[in-house]
């Protein structure tokens, strides 16, 4: 008897949930406004940050969970340069960006308003990975004759804020969300444009790097398109 019970229960709470579950995939676009430290070590750079995220909203909670991946170029410079190789004269184009990539798990409070417009809290835990790569080509559609890294560092990140869900005209598809985050991390350190330096005099040529460290303290307003992919 007790053991069909627990059985009735189990398939009662499993098709209660499956009927429940709601999920919802976004795109947000962010800029990181330097703060502080930052801001003295940064002269200027904005972060701009595009997040893909995934949701998932909690059956019966005011709760929504879930992992934003972001990616961004803070800064790219090109050089054209004919002395990048010993005993060469042809000229190379110099292609450098400077990265930010973001993971993020997310955890939301979405309180119950009679509104359309619904107001949130949200929280968010995880790693920056900062880093330069180059590139040299011979003209931009060819392949490289070389890439590398530069430098790379990464940090423990954390951010605090909260935004409002304005519905699509459908909005059982989705809404637009207009959010501002504030982010604290460890220090870590990241090239500008203005750090790196050829030296074609030094040996066969070498770069010489003066890196910056810093948290990365910011204000990061934001506007998202989210899509609830649940059916």
């Amino acid at each position: 008897m007790l053991r069909k019970l627990l059985l009735s229960l189990l398939l009662w709470l499993s098709v209660e949930a499956a009927s429940a579950q709601i999920f919802y995939s976004g795109i947000h676009l962010q800029g990181g406004i330097p703060l502080r430290d930052l801001h003295k070590k940064a002269e200027g750079i904005i972060f701009p940050e595009i997040v893909w995220s995934g949701l998932y909203q909690l059956p019966n909670k005011p709760l929504e969970i879930g992992l934003g991946l972001g990616y961004g170029v803070y800064a790219t410079n090109l050089e054209i340069r004919n002395d990048l190789y010993a005993g060469q004269n042809d000229r190379f184009r110099l292609r450098r960006n400077n990265n930010l990539l973001t993971i993020m798990g997310m955890l939301r409070f979405v309180p119950y308003v009679e509104s359309k417009i619904q107001p949130f809290i949200e929280a968010q835990f995880g790693g920056a990975y900062m880093y330069t790569r180059f590139k040299i080509r011979e003209h931009w559609y060819l392949e490289p004759v070389e890439q590398g890294l530069d430098q790379d560092d990464w940090t423990l990140a954390y951010r605090l804020g909260g935004g409002i869900k304005i519905p699509f005209k459908k909005p059982e598809n989705g809404h637009f969300e207009i959010r501002v985050l504030y982010q604290e991390s460890s220090p870590v350190s990241f090239l500008r444009k203005q750090d790196t330096e050829y030296l074609p005099q030094q040996g066969d040529g070498e770069f010489s790097y003066s890196p910056q460290r810093s948290p990365l303290f910011m204000i990061q307003p934001g506007i998202a398109w989210v899509f609830n992919i649940s059916h």
